[in-house]
């Protein structure tokens, strides 16, 4: 009778088990990576004039499906801070959208390998990019940052005496700065460059640095079969050069991949 127990109870954490790890073979027969990203975050992805879902994300997803067996892939649009959200209520299966990998994170999800470098900046009006030559120059200033963001946080640990101001998405933080309704903001050197650009936005990073944060791609946890398919075609976009092209092309002309070959493991 004892043995009976045992080989049922054995059998039943055996069918749980393959049913926490069954979402590679889900979407594989569905043959749809469905996606969460903002679609408001250029470069990384939005809605261009012709009203299509473009930017360096949208690249890599495509890839990312092609190289894991998948044919389509649908794109769910989501604010950033309910990424984790729709990812525990099923909305969609991965979310890539640059989401830095946080011990906080990690506790409710697993994350792929990096495949973005960003190295953050602070963003003022350019003739204050002088006047502003470290953290502590933001103390008791109005500081733009995405809502739920790393910067966000990061800003609240590091320089407790500014205010932060949260935004949807960086265009909307970038053009506080311009139009002198914020004092300066934090956030990543590709996309703020890009947008300042694309918008004419009169805004440009201060001189020094805060360093480099490595995004990754998000899933729920406890899907080892999947994470594992996702890191082999994320490396082998790495290795073939894929992934640097798609920097060169999104991310006017520079190439994120030697920072991210130099991420720590």
């Amino acid at each position: 009778m004892k043995q009976w127990f045992i080989s049922i109870l054995a059998a039943l954490l055996l069918t749980q088990a393959a049913a926490q790890d069954d979402l590679l073979s889900r979407v594989q027969a569905a043959g749809v990576l469905r996606v969460g990203n903002t679609q408001a975050s250029p470069p990384w992805n939005f809605v261009d004039e012709s009203n299509a879902l473009v930017g360096f994300d949208v690249d890599v997803a495509n890839e990312l499906a092609k190289r894991m067996g998948i044919a389509k892939v649908e794109f769910v649009a989501s604010k950033f801070p309910e990424l984790i959200a729709g990812i525990q209520a099923n909305k969609f299966d991965i979310a890539i959208n640059g989401q830095t990998p946080t011990e906080e994170r990690k506790q409710v999800l697993d994350f792929s390998v990096p495949y973005q470098a960003i190295g953050v900046a602070v963003f003022t009006k350019p003739d204050q990019t002088e006047t502003i030559t470290s953290l502590e120059d933001l103390a008791g200033k109005r500081v733009a940052v995405t809502a739920g963001s790393t910067q966000e946080k990061f800003l609240a640990e590091n320089v407790p005496t500014a205010t932060p101001v949260t935004y949807e998405n960086a265009t909307l933080g970038l053009t506080d700065i311009a139009f002198g309704r914020t004092d300066a903001g934090l956030y990543n050197r590709y996309v703020g460059a890009y947008l300042a650009q694309e918008n004419n936005l009169q805004v440009a990073p201060a001189e020094f640095k805060l360093g480099i944060e490595y995004n990754a791609m998000s899933f729920a946890k406890d899907q080892a079969t999947f994470k594992a398919a996702v890191d082999e075609a994320l490396q082998s976009m790495i290795d073939d050069g894929t992934l640097s092209e798609l920097s060169l092309k999104w991310l006017g002309g520079q190439d994120m991949v030697p920072d991210l070959k130099a991420a720590p493991q």
